[in-house]
């Protein structure tokens, strides 16, 4: 065993002859020694996305960004969970939906659909004029794999009130056993809201009712707030949300950004301007999911369309969708807030708070600009003297790099070599650092002794593999036993 210990260690010691060094040539040597540089360098030492990002926004596009961030920041701190209302009931009936215009299948989707899982309906009851025309328009394809013709029931008007295509207004025995209600007055006539709470007050079963008003367009906000009065007053066992928009367009939700509005806010020059119009279906699922959020009980609201990608509405819109809203959630969070919420926020209303007064003595503030003025000068000299380090060490690597490649090329002429140039350069690297930075000192006119840091840079190798021999005896002699 003894013996194959006294064979292993010459092996080894010749081995770690051709291993790079990390100590030091120089003891005399002030220049700090890196290992030769064989990586480029990696993309988070540059910028974030790899290459140079200023310039890419322009100063409005820099300010649009900035606000965006605002809103979205202002949307995550006040999110909260929807609070669904305790009293939708097992049956919701609607009415005054023409069965020839989308909108009656739409709102049978909405109300039946997969997603809103806290509509607890069992039974929803279409209140038609021509039961078996509904029945053709309004039974979809997919009515049957949704499950909605398990829910679905009819209703014929008789000598209800309202027009042939205007809201159809069910007596109190049709009412019977209904307790949510989703009704559409068309045309903008805000004098059958009137018909809708009287009927809903004479069943006394209903306790929600959601009341969608379309083609308002020339409806003045003075007729909005009256209605809203009336229905204040008069709305008494149950509640209500109205929903307000112009003439409908045939644009799919979610397309067009919106915003909601309380009667109460709307401007004298009224809620639209000529030739506004809205989304059917945006305005379906508005009004269906304001049915269910508890916060929108007793609000009369007015929705717009703003596809304006620099309004407030808009983007809080797009902050609500990137950050993962549902759309109860979106809509509850534009029925409670919306863009009058955040806009002190976004105008930055808030006056900057003024700065303390300054209490120093005339000697503490000569003092505090003498001592900024000191370390100014230092950094400056701290940066000087790092620029020209880096300079130093690059300059000492290249000629390093050559050293070696010269030497790699002069004992090539001599004899084979069992390493490529790359892998010399690697193994010599130390010895070339240390015959390089000899040379760059001379250059620089220090007083140079070839002789005696050449014998200190020997000893201290001797010194080295010596160690570096007693190491791995050691862990030989332990591996033994």
């Amino acid at each position: 065993m003894k013996l194959s210990i006294a064979l292993l260690l010459p092996a080894l010691s010749g081995i770690s002859a051709f291993l790079p060094s990390h100590q030091p040539p120089s003891l005399t040597t002030t220049t700090q020694i890196h290992r030769h540089p064989t990586s480029p360098t990696p993309l988070s030492a540059q910028r974030t996305l790899g290459f140079e990002t200023t310039g890419l926004y322009t100063e409005e596009e820099a300010e649009q960004r900035k606000k965006q961030s605002k809103i979205t920041q202002y949307i995550r701190q006040i999110r909260e969970k929807i609070a669904i209302r305790p009293t939708l009931g097992k049956t919701v009936l609607v009415s005054g939906f023409d069965p020839t215009d989308p909108s009656a299948s739409m709102v049978l989707d909405f109300l039946n659909s997969e997603e809103a899982i806290y509509f607890p309906f069992t039974t929803i009851v279409a209140h038609v004029q021509d039961v078996a025309m509904a029945k053709k328009r309004m039974i979809g394809r997919n009515a049957r794999y949704t499950g909605l013709l398990d829910k679905l029931e009819f209703s014929a008007a008789a000598d209800e009130q309202g027009g042939e295509n205007g809201v159809l207004i069910p007596n109190a025995e049709r009412l019977a056993d209904v307790s949510s209600w989703v009704v559409h007055i068309g045309g903008g006539e805000l004098e059958k809201l009137k018909l809708v709470v009287e009927a809903a007050e004479a069943a006394g079963s209903v306790k929600n009712v959601a009341v969608l008003v379309s083609g308002a367009g020339a409806v003045g906000s003075e007729a909005l707030k009256e209605a809203e009065e009336m229905m204040k007053r008069e709305a008494k066992s149950f509640a209500y949300t109205m929903v307000v928009v112009p003439e409908w367009n045939d644009q799919p939700e979610a397309l067009c950004a919106y915003g909601i509005l309380n009667v109460t806010d709307v401007g004298e020059s009224g809620p639209f301007v000529a030739g506004e119009t809205f989304s059917r279906e945006e305005s379906l699922r508005i009004v269906t999911e304001c049915l269910a959020i508890e916060k929108a009980e007793g609000r009369c609201l007015v929705a717009n369309a703003f596809p304006d990608k620099k309004s407030v509405e808009n983007m809080l819109i797009q902050g609500m969708r990137e950050s993962g809203f549902s759309r109860i959630e979106e809509i509850g969070m534009m029925v409670m807030n919306g863009s009058k919420g955040c806009m002190d926020l976004i105008e930055e209303k808030q006056k900057p708070p003024e700065p303390p007064k300054d209490q120093r003595t005339p000697e503490q503030i000569k003092a505090e600009e003498e001592n900024r003025a000191k370390l100014a000068a230092e950094n400056q000299k701290r940066l000087r003297e790092e620029r020209l380090a880096r300079e130093r060490q690059a300059k000492l690597d290249e000629m390093a790099k050559e050293w070696a490649e010269r030497e790699y090329f002069r004992k090539k002429l001599r004899s084979e070599l069992l390493v490529n140039k790359d892998q010399f350069v690697e193994l010599i690297w130390d010895r070339a650092i240390f015959e390089s930075n000899l040379r760059l000192r001379t250059i620089e006119g220090f007083a140079v002794n070839e002789g005696e840091e050449r014998r200190k840079w020997k000893e201290a190798q001797k010194k080295k593999k010596a160690a570096e021999m007693a190491a791995t005896r050691k862990m030989i002699e332990e591996l033994e036993y």
